[in-house]
């Protein structure tokens, strides 16, 4: 079973931050020969865009060094680049009232446009603002709207934006349009984002949503539309589950753990966990034979866990009882 790696350090006083605390970190064995292990070949390129991104950000420069490779290995497993110009995924600081200024992994829209054009399944896939005036008919049961766009593209960027829509189409001919005013999304951002509604509060302009709020609002209503329509693809699913996460660690598998720091409600995601797979159950009862026990019996009454139907990260808790079993044995 996996092993977690690269796990973020949280003693404040033995943290070091900056660009050459950074590059220190990158140097040493272990993280580089993870990163080599998922990328190959460009690890070399990976390494450089990180420095490249926190050189380019003052903010990241106080961040614990150990989150900031933890959020980029975590684009690294879904294969979306780092580089900000790009608008794929991004290296976030946000500011913990107790552990300071940390790394958060957030995808843009057009990492979720490029997840869901992997799996094959969909023939148009976007996000749009809407202008005013361009709402012709919108039927909130059916989910269709009509629009008529500004024709011209100079005035349409001056017009005044009024909402926020997403479409998919599946290959197979499904679709479904999703639909947001800027009210409803003001007020799902202030919902789920604490850092946003202190702005707001505070006439502050520190957060993500306060700096650039289109871009976060189209990806918002991209991610909606997917999550609760969309084909979820284990990428889109690990993508659901670990955007706005400060990653504390991630196994030699890919799997990734951490919390949601700038989170201030329920959570988003109508998805549950990634699902562990048949080999992942054969790796366990195997691992498990020196103990002779029922496995899924022992792991049902003592965890709670349903050894047919466990997650990954259930998985990954199933694996350290066994090892804490074996390890009470020598």
């Amino acid at each position: 079973m996996a092993r977690a790696v690269n796990k973020l350090v949280t003693n404040e006083n033995e943290v070091s931050t900056g660009v050459p605390a950074l590059k220190s970190a990158l140097a040493t064995q272990a993280i580089r020969k993870q990163i080599k292990s998922l990328l190959g070949d460009r690890s070399g390129h990976f390494m450089m865009a990180i420095v490249q991104v926190v050189e380019g950000t003052p903010q990241l420069q106080q961040a614990e060094p150990q989150s900031i490779i933890n959020a980029a290995i975590a684009s690294a497993v879904l294969n979306l680049p780092i580089e900000k110009n790009l608008g794929f995924a991004y290296i976030v600081p946000y500011k913990d009232r107790e552990k300071g200024m940390i790394a958060q992994f957030q995808l843009g829209y057009k990492g979720y446009i490029q997840l869901a054009l992997r799996s094959g399944e969909y023939k148009y896939i976007n996000a749009i603002e809407v202008k005013e005036g361009e709402i012709k008919n919108y039927n909130m049961l059916t989910g269709e709207l009509e629009l008529e766009f500004i024709e011209d593209i100079d005035k349409r960027l001056e017009a005044k934006t009024v909402g926020y829509a997403s479409y998919i189409e599946f290959n197979n001919g499904f679709r479904n349009t999703l639909f947001m005013t800027e009210a409803q999304m003001k007020n799902h951002a202030k919902r789920y984002s604490q850092s946003y509604q202190y702005d707001v509060n505070y006439n502050k302009k520190n957060s993500n949503w306060s700096k650039n709020f289109e871009a976060m609002a189209l990806k918002t209503v991209l991610k909606l539309n997917i999550s609760k329509y969309g084909a979820l693809s284990v990428e889109i699913q690990k993508a659901l589950q670990t955007d706005g996460m400060v990653v504390n660690e991630i196994e030699d598998d890919g799997t990734i753990a951490g919390k949601f720091s700038d989170n201030n409600g329920d959570v988003v995601e109508v998805i549950d966990d990634i699902k562990a797979t048949d080999e992942d159950r054969v790796q366990l009862l195997k691992l498990a034979e020196p103990l002779k026990i029922n496995l899924v019996d022992v792991v049902k009454k003592e965890l709670r866990i349903d050894f047919e139907t466990m997650s990954k990260s259930e998985a990954n808790e199933v694996d350290a009882f066994i090892t804490d079993r074996l390890a009470d044995m020598m």
